[in-house]
Parts: structure tokens; C-alpha cells; sequence
């Protein structure tokens, strides 16, 4: 059976249970439950005895509690040798225990989860999918910190409710947020602001660098501690994490100090684990850590105190499933060497495609063999970077099921992702659990590495099977008939919005070939009407009052929900120049379009026709129609035979992105026959380039018969340039 016929089959599957959910709604519950804490008169127990009924009660419209009713006890302690306990009581009923108040409410959740499970008359549809086995078990967890950084986790209360967590509660001092203790942009921070040139990194030729900090200084030491005394206090009442790095750039630190410290041009590991180790000796009850990652990637020469650690960055562990090549090796090579120095060794690793977050990105399977080999080889914590505050593809389920691979890897993903559809979404839910299942199944045979920056050619080229992904896409749409719950429809909207975005990315790739964005009427190329269909798509907007459906936290949605990536794009102001670049139909007058073109420059050469596909570049992304090339002796020859006895205007386009070493040419010189015959200029009379900017490139020129006809590219003073289309009309 096709994917085709199989999808239509899961939806109108979908469409014949809808009318059996939810029927039981509102009827009388099949137990009553009598909640009570494990120790009379112990306050703790007392607390979440009463948090669980509290919340049990309210997701039942009928009285749920009896002191004749099944039996819960209550305890919060950790002395039952784990991190909760969940067991049957003697005479029927259940034992819930776990080490602490927030461990406690992950429990409470899971056990109103499995009532659910049993007894329709509990709501239960919003919360993550059941871990319980409904078996007597004591569970430690694998990692003592883990923590999501999506929309959903920013919630507090969500991150309780999921056991994991959170940076904003669990961490003083953040990764390169060195600078708060200075302030930034001259606000004071807690009056220590500060600017003498004793707090700031020197070059081997002594010059200043304020965007970087000089570790050896004792001046920075004494701010750090007076900040962290006031803000956090010496941490015998409440610990908190530290993470003291370097601002995030190559700069180090040569300073006399500094070099006796032991740091070169690329290390500065052993000044920062100096100030770090000065700072755990001050406060002892906090944990420091430093970032495993660029200037502090290399080993400190010594073991480290008992409260300092490492957080290793898993950027160069490849994201695809079950990897075991050399890079993998290297990494846990890695991994192995500063478990040798410290015994606080977590994990920074990446569940995101930071260039695009509205493109499924099926990253469980591979997520779940990580954490088993995390936890094998003795990881401490895991801090998942994800789209933090945007919002990201299907996000929620992601939060949820990554959350209990935390916990448990073992755990069976394919149950949970259709645990997780059948409560969240329950007329619609089969189709988005076969299409999720299908894309993580692909994934983890395909064994390809999933892009962390990557466009639609980098998702194709490795996970996304574009075949699959249109029939999806197609069957998707009619998916809009069906009647939906309120919370189903505002979810599917946001998907249709995202997957859209892919689907006119991927006709975009293919230009005016097979599956582009345009097809042949008469004479003229004429736009798709489905690619119409996708950019009205992209201009679906969430009510104000639903937003929060899609995050679980009002906080975060307000302002996240339509940004494409890790830049903060948004998705109106991508959908804007694809509806502008549409309707201008510019490629219809133009007379290289189709021409193949030969781009020669320093090191290389290649025949193309990417930049004479009638895709334009849309600004803000080098993934998005942009053809990057060295501009070192960059030539491009055109066809001379087309050009022949024709005057017009040639445009072409290119991309300022100075973060990715990427700035338009000086100019760009028409040659014919070995002479100059014209100058395309920038259009306007501003020098400054934004970042991000697509800057316009014109010139007129007449030509007569040449043999070779050549655009010779005047470079700037970056490496490369990224150039849309080639027009001359």
C-alpha cells in the first residue's frame, strides 16, 4: 500500500471514531479515591496528600473523594532508596513516594494519568503520556539534571509536572552571562557596574578587548562573588548551578597573568578553571561549571574541586541513530578524559534545527540511543537545547516524550507518541501519530546525520523523503473537513502554517523542474495553484487567547509563536517576499532563464543552472535560494549565442550575512571578448548593509557579437558571496 492510500486510510479511521470520543464525559467516576499523607502530621506529606486531591478533584465534574475509596498514601522523603516509589498497598490501594516535593509532582500527575487511564470520567487529554507500568517499582533516575529548553519548559508549573529542569530556577550565573555582573549596554547591574580595563582580555599585543573577559583579574573575581552573594547568597540554604565562561567568541586572554596561568591563542581553559576553582572554594554549598566548548574545550591539567564540573557541548557527536563512527568515538574519548578530572560531567546537546524549526525534525530515536549511552557511561545531567522560547514544529509532543526518555530511554517510543495523539488530539491523533512514526522510522533506518543548521536541501538530502512528505502534505490538507475539538484545530492550523513553509521551500529547490514551484502555460511559466494555497497558509494567525494552547504557557507564547528560526525571523516577513518575488513573475522576461552558466573561482569550477531557475534569494538566510560561492577570482560565463545583438539590464542579487562571512562584491564588471563593456552597481547610496540584507545589483549594457561574454566579480572584504538569480531583460 502507498504512503498515499495509507495516510487516507488512518484519516477516514480518524473520521469514523469521532463520534465515540469523549462520551463519557461528565458521568459518575468509577472510583473515589482517600488521599491521605504516609505520616500523620508530617507537613510535606500533608502537602502534596492534599495537591493531589486538590488536583484530581478538579479534573473530575463529580465528587471523586471518599474516605471509603481506594486508597493513596502520601510520602516525601528519601529514604526508600530512590527517586520515587510507586507500589500496591496490602489490603488494595497504592503507596506513592518520592525523594522531594518536585519529584512528588511529576508522580501526582502520573498517577491522575493512569486513573484517566481506567476511568473516563477524569480529564486527563493535557497531560504527557503515562510511564507508570501500573507495576510495584523503586526508580532512580538515570541523570540528576535534565532539562528541555522549549516553549512548554519554560512553564514552571509544566516543568514540575514533566520532572525536569529548568534554568531560570536551578541556575545562578548562565553560560557566557558573565556580563550581567557588569551589565550590559550601561545599565547597572546591581551596582557593580564596572568598566576597568583590568576586567577585559588583552591581545599578545596588549590591546583591550571589552567584548571578552581577562579571568586572571581579581578585580572580576571580586564582582563575581559580591554578585552572586547578593543574588544567590552562599548557597547553604538554597544551592544553586553556576556555569562561568568566556563571552562567546575566540578571544582569549594573554594578559601576564593569563599566560602564566597557561593560556595560548586558542585555550583558555586553564585561567577560567582558576577563577572558577577561587570561586567554589568562596561558596562550597554551589556547584561551578565551566562550558566544554571553544576556548575552554581543551582538559584543565589537574583534577577539579568536588563542586566544579564540566558542561560538555555534543555539537561534534553526529545526531543520527546508533552512531559508532570515528567522531562518535572521539566524543566519548572526550567524554571518558574529563570524567577522569571531575565527577560533575553534563551534557549540552542539540534536539533542534536552529535554521528551521517549522520542518518536522524527527529526533526521539536518535535522541533515546544518546541517552542510553549518556547514561551507560555515567553522565551526570542533560541540558537539551531546543527552540527556547519559539515555537517549533509539533514542540509540546517533543517537550513530553523527550522529558520521559529522560527518565526512562528504554522507554517505547512508538506507544508514547500514540499515547501522547490518542488523549491531545482525539479525532485527528491516528494520522499525526502515523505521519510522526513514519518520519522517525525513516530517520533512524536511514542513518543519516539530522542537520542542527540545515535548510529543506540539507533535510532531504538526510532524513526528509520528499516522496512521502507531499503525499503527507496532500492528504494533510483535507484533514481540514474533519471535525476537531477547539484544541485540536488551533494545533492543526499551527502545523498546516509550518508544514506549508516545507512544502513551498521543497518547490522552491526544484524551481521550474519536475515538482516547482510553476508549470508551462502557453508561452509563460505560471505559478501553482497549490503553491498559492501554501503562502495564504503561511499567513495563518493564532487568536491571542489560543496561543497558549500550543506552548501550555502564556508567558512564552505571546510573542514566539511565527519565528522560523534561531535568528528570530519571522514567518511573515518570509512569506511577504515569496508573495512579492510570485507575483512580480520577473523570470518571464528574463532571457537567461534555463541558460546553464559556468562559475569559475579560486579552486574550482561548475556548470549550473541554480542560478538561472527563476528562484529568488529570500533575505535572512543563506538556505533560502542563495548559490554561495569564494569571490576570489570569481568569473561567470554566460551564454554568448543568447546575449548576441541584445541591450537590456542585467539584476542579480546578493546576501549581506557578515556571521557567515558572506558580503556583496564591490562591483560586478560585464566583460566581452577579453574588454570591460559595462558596471553593475548597488542600487541606493548608503554604504551600511544590514545584516541579513539582500542588496540589488544593476547595470545596462549593449552587446554586439561576442564570442565570451563573462561577469568578473570585484571582491569585498569578506570570503564569500551568496548570489540568487542572474536576470538580463
Amino acid at each position: 500500500m502507498s504512503l498515499f492510500r495509507y495516510l487516507s486510510s488512518v484519516l477516514l479511521a480518524c473520521a469514523l471514531t469521532v463520534s465515540c470520543n469523549n462520551l463519557v464525559r461528565g458521568s459518575n467516576a468509577v472510583h473515589t479515591y482517600y488521599v491521605h499523607p504516609d505520616v500523620q502530621g508530617r507537613a510535606l506529606d500533608a502537602k502534596m496528600s492534599d495537591y493531589l486531591k486538590k488536583h484530581l478533584q478538579r479534573r473530575c465534574e463529580t465528587n471523586i473523594l471518599d474516605r471509603e475509596g481506594v486508597e493513596v498514601s502520601i510520602h516525601v522523603a528519601d529514604d526508600f532508596g530512590g527517586d520515587f516509589g510507586f507500589s500496591h498497598l496490602p489490603g488494595g490501594g497504592y503507596d506513592l513516594r518520592a525523594k522531594d516535593e518536585r519529584t512528588m509532582i511529576w508522580l501526582v500527575y502520573q498517577f491522575i494519568k493512569m486513573a484517566g487511564r481506567e476511568d473516563k470520567s477524569i480529564s486527563t487529554d493535557d497531560l504527557p503520556p503515562l510511564l507508570l507500568s501500573g507495576r510495584d517499582t523503586v526508580v532512580t533516575f538515570p541523570f540528576e539534571y535534565r532539562d528541555v529548553y522549549m516553549p512548554t519548559n519554560q512553564n514552571l508549573d509544566m516543568t514540575y509536572l514533566l520532572a525536569l529542569n529548568n534554568l531560570e530556577v536551578d541556575w545562578g550565573i548562565w553560560g557566557h552571562n558573565l556580563s550581567r555582573v557588569l551589565g550590559s549596554n550601561g545599565d547597572l547591574s546591581f551596582g557593580y557596574q564596572n568598566m576597568d580595563q583590568e576586567l577585559f582580555a588583552r591581545g599578545a599585543d596588549g590591546v583591550v578587548h571589552q567584548n571578552q573577559f581577562c579571568f586572571s583579574s581579581d578585580k572580576l573575581l571580586d564582582l563575581t562573588e559580591k554578585y552572586i552573594m547578593d543574588q544567590y547568597g552562599d548557597g547553604s540554604k538554597f544551592p544553586y548551578r553556576m556555569t562561568i565562561g568566556p563571552a562567546d567568541n575566540d578571544w582569549v586572554c594573554l594578559c601576564r597573568r593569563c599566560e602564566t596561568a597557561g593560556n595560548t591563542k586558542t585555550n583558555a581553559t586553564p585561567a577560567v578553571v582558576q577563577f572558577v576553582e577561587r570561586l567554589a572554594a568562596r561558596f562550597p554549598a554551589h556547584t561551578f561549571f565551566i562550558p566544554g566548548y571553544s576556548t575552554t574545550k581543551s582538559l584543565p591539567d589537574h583534577k577539579l574541586a568536588h563542586n566544579v564540573g564540566v558542561f560538555l557541548s555534543a555539537i561534534d557527536y553526529p545526531r543520527n541513530w546508533n552512531s559508532e563512527d570515528e567522531r562518535s568515538q572521539k566524543f566519548f574519548h572526550e567524554l571518558e578524559q574529563w570524567q577522569a578530572l571531575t565527577d560533575n560531567v553534563y551534557i549540552w546537546d542539540y534536539v533542534s534545527n536552529f535554521d528551521d524549526y517549522l520542518t518536522p525534525y524527527p529526533i526521539l530515536y536518535v535522541m533515546q540511543e544518546r541517552f542510553r549511552q549518556y547514561r551507560k557511561r555515567g553522565v551526570k545531567g542533560l541540558f537539551l537545547n531546543g527552540s527556547g522560547y519559539f515555537y517549533s514544529m509539533q514542540q509540546e509532543m517533543y517537550t513530553f516524550l523527550l522529558a520521559h526518555l529522560l527518565i526512562n530511554p528504554d522507554a517505547d517510543i512508538d506507544r508514547m507518541v500514540k499515547d501522547y495523539y490518542k488523549d491531545a488530539m482525539p479525532n485527528v491523533g491516528q494520522f499525526y501519530a502515523s505521519v510522526v512514526m513514519s518520519m522517525e522510522q525513516h530517520a533512524r533506518r536511514s542513518g543519516s546525520e539530522l542537520p542542527m543548521y540545515g535548510g529543506m536541501e540539507e533535510s532531504l538530502r538526510s532524513y526528509l523523503f520528499e516522496k512521502d512528505f507531499r503525499e503527507f502534505y496532500s492528504v494533510f490538507l483535507r484533514a481540514s473537513a474533519m471535525e476537531m475539538t477547539h484544541r485540536e484545530r488551533v494545533l492543526y492550523e499551527k502545523t498546516r502554517q509550518f508544514v506549508s513553509f516545507s512544502f513551498l521551500e521543497m518547490c522552491r529547490i526544484h524551481g521550474l523542474g519536475s515538482g516547482g514551484f510553476a508549470e508551462l502555460v502557453g508561452d509563460e511559466w505560471v505559478v501553482k495553484p497549490e503553491v498559492w494555497s501554501a503562502v495564504e497558509d503561511l499567513k495563518i494567525m493564532t487568536p491571542e487567547d489560543d496561543l497558549w494552547i500550543l506552548t501550555s504557557n502564556e508567558n512564552a507564547a505571546m510573542d514566539h509563536m511565527d519565528r522560523v528560526n534561531e535568528q528570530g525571523v519571522y514567518v511573515a516577513d518570509y512569506e511577504n517576499e515569496v508573495e512579492l518575488w510570485l507575483a512580480s513573475g520577473a523570470w518571464n522576461n528574463d532571457l537567461l532563464l534555463r541558460q546553464p552558466l559556468t562559475v569559475s573561482y579560486d579552486g574550482g569550477s561548475e556548470k549550473t543552472t541554480k542560478l538561472t531557475d527563476a528562484v529568488a534569494g529570500i533575505s535572512q538566510n543563506y538556505h533560502w535560494g542563495w548559490q554561495i560561492y569564494p569571490q576570489k577570482d570569481l568569473v561567470i560565463e554566460l551564454p554568448a549565442d543568447v546575449l548576441s545583438g541584445k541591450s537590456g539590464e542585467f539584476t542579480i542579487s546578493f546576501l549581506n550575512s557578515e556571521r557567515h562571512r558572506m558580503a556583496p562584491p564591490k562591483s560586478v564588471e560585464v566583460w566581452a571578448d577579453g574588454r570591460s563593456i559595462g558596471v553593475l552597481r548597488r542600487e541606493g547610496l548608503v554604504d551600511y548593509v544590514d545584516e541579513g540584507e539582500k542588496v540589488v545589483f544593476k547595470g545596462a549594457v549593449g552587446f554586439g557579437r561576442p564570442e565570451v561574454v563573462e561577469l568578473r566579480f570585484i571582491p569585498s572584504h569578506t570570503r564569500n558571496v551568496g548570489i540568487d538569480e542572474i536576470y538580463f531583460n
